[in-house]
């Protein structure tokens, strides 16, 4: 009996030494540079025990291949290929797309029927119909409509700041602008979270919206062991989440139906498709659960494309005065004396403001990296060097890493808007920028985002001076949040009205 169980022991030994062991050899085969790794965690050990960000992890193994066009490392035992070089960023984003056309991160759909449309998570046919749906949100057209319901949520908000005489923590107030003016865009509802802070919807939102261990544990497996993932069903968004979303859209779509209302929003256009399809004898194209799919993927990645940018962008002005003093005067040059005034032409042609935010997105860019799966097998080339990709592989660009490169941007911890002044961009490769991806799969939302994120900044600076409460402190970013970049702990902010705008 005792010879049994010491021949079970050895055995499970013996294994557990092949798994650890196993692949580690794979980047010296293909002779391709790597970050030596870890048993068992791979190089991602400090992001599966929540210590740092993806963005910091990968940065790190970025400085590590330093010189290097390309390098590799590993996810647990998976290999994983991280490109540096934005020639071969560009052949992977956009030349060779139909190579890397899946994003890596792998959910199981009957698990999370919110997310299963969700444009980042859709692969194949899905992710193409997907598309088809969201394009519009880039239209000139879309956006001026959707533009009126912002400017009730600004105005929501100004009215808020002047009615607190004390400092306000800019994370809060950035989720409820967010939150509002999304889930009027897209859910055809209007919280206004500023004056009913405790409804359902707000409740439900934040546990939506807001990371916790649960959640992010969630997400670590749909990006780091799907199997497992899979296998457990471990759902990034609740039962309960989901139920309720789903009782939201379905109301607002029969009330509108019966009551014949009409709005200038998403959900109105999913509503109006399915109009024109039964009219033509097609029958309805789409049903409650895909409409609140389409509409809950603006939703969540719309607020967080949005309302993180926000509190960053208004930290980064308080902390730079003279940066805020010369965006007012552009304001002012511009003639823009009330929120009435904004219109999507006046804030697309404002150059300044379009730096700042940049310069924010840059420093704290919504997805701190993008990592697409090898679909077929092929070569990226880069002179006499090529490099040969193996079908499955996945492929990660470092977003946050590229950002923070000196090579592309001087002191690249500073706030300086002038790095993103005409003479610097043209002398800049084009793919070190990446906040919102590039290519076929550049995220469809980004335009709503930025005219969201502006519109706000423009409410905010136009009424108010914005400036630090105490000590100047350097925000850091939250591990808890992983993939996103995210504040950690509170922002508190002091908000002075500016009564000599004009």
């Amino acid at each position: 009996m005792l010879l049994y169980f010491v021949f079970f022991i050895v055995s499970i030994l013996y294994l557990l030494f092949i798994y650890v062991s196993w692949n580690e050899d794979y980047w010296l085969k293909q002779r391709i540079p790597f970050v030596e790794p870890e048993k068992l965690f791979g190089n991602i050990k400090d992001v599966i025990l929540m210590k740092k960000t993806i963005g910091e992890v990968y940065q790190d193994i970025y400085s590590k291949l330093h010189g290097k066009p390309v390098g590799g490392f590993f996810k647990m035992k998976q290999p994983i290929l991280m490109v540096r070089h934005p020639d071969l960023i560009a052949e992977i984003l956009d030349k060779k797309f139909e190579s890397f056309h899946d994003n890596d991160i792998h959910i199981r759909r009957d698990a999370d029927p919110i997310l299963k449309l969700n444009p980042v998570l859709a692969v194949g046919p899905m992710w193409t119909a997907t598309r088809s749906v969201l394009t519009p949100l880039q239209s000139h057209e879309t956006l001026e409509g959707l533009l009126y319901i912002i400017k009730i949520s600004c105005k929501n908000m100004m009215n808020y700041i002047t009615q607190q005489k004390i400092p306000i923590e800019v994370k809060d107030l950035s989720s409820k602008f967010t939150s509002d003016v999304i889930a009027s865009c897209s859910l055809g509802t209007e919280p206004n979270s500023f004056k009913r802070c405790d409804t359902q919807f707000r409740k439900m939102s934040d546990k939506l919206l807001q990371k916790d261990l649960k959640s992010n544990a969630a997400l670590l497996f749909a990006l780091y062991a799907p199997m497992f993932g899979n296998l457990f069903s471990f759902r990034i968004i609740s039962k309960d989440i989901c139920k309720y979303f789903v009782s939201v859209i379905s109301d607002n779509c029969k009330q509108r139906v019966q009551q014949g209302i009409k709005r200038k929003d998403f959900l109105q256009r999913l509503i109006d498709i399915n109009k024109e399809s039964e009219a033509s004898g097609e029958g309805t194209v789409y049903n409650y659960q895909s409409i609140m799919g389409h509409c809950m993927s603006i939703f969540i990645n719309g607020y967080n494309m949005t309302s993180h940018p926000l509190g960053f962008c208004l930290h980064n002005l308080a902390m730079n005065p003279e940066v805020q003093d010369k965006l007012r005067k552009e304001i002012k040059t511009f003639g823009i004396s009330s929120i009435d005034a904004l219109s999507y032409y006046l804030i697309e042609s404002m150059e300044y403001l379009d730096m700042v935010v940049c310069e924010t997105l840059r420093l704290h860019p919504p997805m701190s990296a993008v990592t697409r799966v090898c679909t077929c097998s092929c070569e990226l080339s880069l002179g006499e060097h090529k490099y040969k990709i193996e079908k499955g592989i996945p492929v990660t660009i470092p977003i946050f890493a590229l950002h923070t490169d000196p090579q592309y941007f001087l002191e690249p911890m500073k706030f300086d808007p002038e790095r993103f002044d005409k003479k610097n961009r043209s002398l800049r490769h084009q793919f070190v920028y990446l906040p919102f991806g590039a290519g076929p799969r550049y995220c469809p939302g980004s335009k709503l985002a930025l005219l969201i994120l502006k519109s706000a900044v423009i409410s905010i600076i136009m009424n108010f001076e914005v400036r630090p409460r105490g000590a100047i402190k350097e925000i850091e970013h939250d591990p808890m949040s992983s993939l996103l970049s995210t504040a950690k702990g509170e922002i508190w902010l002091q908000f002075k009205e500016h009564v000599t705008f004009y």
